[in-house]
């Protein structure tokens, strides 16, 4: 991969379980509404608790003298409020004894003499009855009860308010100290249910838990370990530690945005802050940094050391086996893909994920296999004959002499063969021998009987390999060892066979003289590039007409060779029926099917006449018994 990748920050995700809602405590029916500058000082953010370097430096709890201070800030302004309360109070009462459609009325003065009275009736001592004034009548009297009623109602209901100021001014101050309470439990230290990589902070200086979540990242750091190894069987293995990616861990980043929670803001806002907590759990993650340009770098060198080239087969000459060729094997190579595996080694580090990650090269064939260059040279055919088991001597010598004339015979593309020539002359400085031979249409002894054999056999060898025949002879008489019309006869300086190759690609050719069951065969086997098609093929005749034997012929045997008188006879062959045939060049498929059939020639074989000798010489009369006794 020559892709780089910049050093990546991430939030790494951890399983966390939820605060379920049923369990959640209700939101607060209550909030603070005073203004912030009527907030006692108490209630208000430090200037020392902003900054995380000022915040380690603290001390770890307030000093004694500032805890009292609170105290006595909280205490005077719980004064304040109900001193505020009495003012309002008593502003409110002032105002509410005249209605809004009366007039108000003129103050009446108190006489020395209903002062008295009151102070009397309140005393509660006992006076010395008197009997009533006289009731006066009139409107000023009804004027006067009026205004005293409406004196009494006033009393009563400015009462009734200061009470209810009162009532108001003690809850203003146990909602003063419930705050007071509620913040004092973070004095110094982080509130609780606020969890950094799933470690609580509750109770824990700002101190405390940097070194509690630094310990314990640097602990994931260090065991964490990706192991690649290969698949291929040669056991090697590479290791990814967290040093290896340069991994860091910014601590101070989440415990600073934790600790802000309750400790930054006015009263009200931290107070909100910290009974939010208690609905539900603040959780944070550490921020993990590394570097994957060490990833790449890696994968690179472990690419190197797994790709490995391969290797091609090789056809080597060697005389001790035919086609005289050995091969070397092909070794497939191997390459590495790691465009995927970048991928997957960030998945496992984004989650600190330690594991092992197989890497399995995939196989690449060598260009040339040694099963391609085996396919080059293949069998393209193979043909045999059997030798009669009462055949003259002398031809299974010249059978087998040329026979071998033909073994490990090499043919270059568009070579063309000669029989005789490969052959050579029949003589027996050659290591032929004498034997019965066909020609002009009797059998004779000659130097290499039996030779056409070899050239028949040859013959439908060349034409199964696919090979141009360009010179052929047919027998005068029909053979015995090949069928009709599958013959090719030769003879030293006049028929001859000859055949090209045609395949663009040498051809080898091999030969067997061996016994099997009691007869002897020869054998001719082909080599050679394979046909284009998967091609093979093989000749096919056709009887289309037969010839009667003749009547016999009788010679007289002058030489005495069979008989010697006149009245002996000897049939030296009994004749042969002649022939008319057709052949056909058959082409057959990969599988044996037959794909074509084509005519190539006709070949004519001539009946041969039954041979009889007859004696020459008459036999002598015999003189019968006791003749002359009497002359």
């Amino acid at each position: 991969m020559s892709e780089s990748r910049q050093p990546h920050r991430r939030r790494r995700p951890q399983a966390i379980s939820p605060i379920p809602d049923e369990e959640k405590p209700a939101e607060p029916s209550h909030r603070i509404v005073a203004a912030d500058e009527d907030t006692p000082d108490w209630m208000v953010s430090a200037s020392r608790v902003s900054g995380a370097a000022e915040r380690r430096g603290a001390p770890a709890a307030r000093p004694q003298e500032e805890k009292n201070a609170a105290r006595t800030a909280a205490g005077g302004e719980a004064r304040a409020i109900l001193e505020m309360n009495r003012k309002s109070a008593g502003e409110k009462r002032s105002g509410d004894t005249q209605g809004p459609s009366e007039k108000p009325q003129p103050r009446r003065k108190t006489t020395a003499r209903t002062v008295k009275s009151a102070k009397t009736a309140g005393s509660g001592k006992t006076a010395k009855a008197k009997a009533p004034a006289p009731r006066k009548t009139g409107k000023k009297a009804a004027a006067r009860r009026r205004a005293q009623l409406r004196k009494a109602a006033a009393v009563l209901a400015g009462s009734a308010l200061v009470l209810a100021l009162v009532v108001a001014g003690v809850m203003g101050g146990t909602r003063l100290l419930d705050i007071k309470q509620t913040l004092d439990r973070g004095d110094g230290v982080f509130y609780p249910n606020i969890f950094v990589n799933n470690i609580p902070l509750e109770g824990r200086t700002l101190d405390e838990a940097a070194a509690i979540v630094t310990q314990q990242v640097k602990a994931q750091i260090a065991s964490f370990s990706i192991t690649l190894r290969t698949t291929d069987g040669s056991g090697r293995s590479w290791n990814i530690t967290g040093d290896d990616l340069r991994m860091q861990y910014d601590v101070a980043d989440q415990l600073d945005q934790l600790w802000a929670i309750g400790h930054t803001g006015s009263a009200s806002s931290r107070y909100e802050q910290v009974k939010a907590l208690e609905g539900e759990a603040v959780m944070r993650y550490t921020t993990l940094s590394y570097d994957l340009s060490s990833v790449n770098q890696i994968l690179t060198q472990i690419k190197q050391e797994v790709d490995r080239a391969p290797v091609s087969a090789t056809r080597v000459s060697d005389d001790t086996q035919w086609p005289p060729f050995s091969y070397t094997d092909d070794v497939p190579g191997q390459e590495l893909d790691i465009s995927g595996l970048n991928e997957r080694i960030c998945a496992m580090v984004d989650t600190l994920q330690s594991g092992t990650v197989d890497l399995s090269p995939t196989t690449v064939q060598a260009p040339v296999t040694r099963a391609y260059l085996e396919s080059q040279i293949v069998q393209l055919s193979t043909y045999e004959t059997a030798i009669g088991a009462t055949s003259d001597p002398g031809r299974f010598i010249n059978i087998e002499v040329g026979t071998k004339k033909f073994d490990k015979l090499i043919i270059k593309s568009g070579e063309s063969v000669s029989f005789n020539k490969v052959a050579g002359k029949r003589t027996y400085a050659n290591g032929y021998a004498d034997a019965p031979e066909l020609a002009y249409g009797d059998y004779r002894t000659g130097v290499g009987g039996g030779i056409c054999q070899v050239s028949s056999t040859l013959y439908n060898a060349v034409v199964g390999a696919g090979l141009q025949v360009t010179t052929r002879y047919q027998h005068s008489l029909a053979s015995n060892y090949v069928p009709l019309g599958l013959d090719a006869t030769v003879q030293d300086d006049r028929l001859d066979f000859v055949f090209k190759n045609t395949t663009n690609a040498d051809i080898y050719i091999s030969t067997e003289y061996y016994k099997k069951k009691g007869y002897w065969y020869t054998k001719f086997t082909i080599h050679g590039r394979p046909d284009p098609n998967g091609y093979s093929y093989k000749l096919d005749s056709q009887v289309v007409e037969e010839i009667p034997v003749p009547e016999p012929t009788y010679i007289p045997d002058k030489e005495a060779q069979y008989v010697v008188y006149d009245d002996e006879t000897k049939q030296v062959s009994n004749g042969h029926k002649g022939y008319v045939v057709d052949v056909y060049l058959v082409t057959m498929d990969a599988k044996g099917l037959e794909v074509s059939r084509e005519k190539k020639y006709t070949d004519t074989y001539k009946a041969t006449t039954p041979k009889v000798y007859i004696g020459v010489t008459p036999r002598e009369t015999p003189t019968p018994a006791g003749y002359g006794l009497f002359n």
